[in-house]
């Protein structure tokens, strides 16, 4: 390598550095959505909680809601959420009977949050998600329904 071609080769493994964390990045999504339910000021879990884009026929957010209410969302398999309004619901049953592998309960699910939170079109709850990582907490009334 000549001397005359260091700066050039210098100047081109600076801009590879520099495109190398835009390239990297972990979630295709632009905001980082975590936060816990709770009922009533009490942290409700297990279940599901659903953002769906506000009048948009894009793809919805879901996370798991663990037993101490804590979720995160994740769009397609991957974590993350693109930034936006959203519509959201709450799914939480009570625990299903034990029932011997290979067979089904027969036994109709009973939410634990009140009726109108298990549908996004009837909770309302709705929120603005911007872009980084965020904490959303969604606070649930029993006195809803």
């Amino acid at each position: 390598m000549t001397r005359a071609n260091r700066p050039l080769l210098a100047t081109l493994a600076g801009c590879l550095l520099l495109a190398l964390p835009a390239g990297c990045s972990r979630s295709p999504y632009d905001a980082d959505v975590s936060g816990v339910v709770t009922l009533d000021g009490a942290p409700i879990g297990p279940g599901v909680i659903t953002f769906a884009p506000s009048g948009a026929m894009a793809n919805p957010a879901v996370g798991a809601i663990a037993a101490d209410g804590a979720y995160f969302l994740k769009t397609k398999h991957e974590r993350g959420v693109d930034s936006g309004k959203y519509d959201v619901s709450v799914q939480v049953f009570e625990p299903e009977e034990k029932v011997a592998p290979g067979e089904r309960s027969m036994q109709e699910p009973i939410p634990l949050v009140p009726e109108p939170y298990l549908r996004t079109d009837t909770s309302g709850l709705s929120f603005d998600v911007t872009p980084g990582r965020q904490t959303i907490d969604v606070a649930l009334s029993s006195d809803k329904g």
